[in-house]
């Protein structure tokens, strides 16, 4: 079901735990939400990993391996929600 707020609705469900959309569903809110293509929003997502790979943080975080788009959405869903909790 599509939403007015697709960001409001994406995060709600992440926090909630309820994360039962898939990755394509969520590049394709966050495709829609930039008005352009998933494969677009894929490709600048790849160009990001790209250029963080270096950084000590990146490391730390994927072992110094590097992360598939996937991988690399489910650390970043994990990590929010490990901050959140701590707030």
């Amino acid at each position: 079901m599509w939403y007015n707020n697709h960001g409001t609705v994406l995060y709600r469900q992440i926090m909630k735990g309820d994360v039962t959309m898939n990755i394509e569903t969520m590049l394709q809110i966050v495709a829609e939400q930039n008005h352009t293509t998933v494969e677009e929003v894929q490709k600048e997502m790849e160009k990001a990993i790209i250029d963080a790979k270096d950084t000590p943080n990146f490391k730390k975080t994927f072992d110094n391996k590097m992360p598939t788009l996937e991988e690399f959405i489910e650390k970043g869903i994990e990590l929010v929600k490990e901050n959140m909790d701590s707030w």
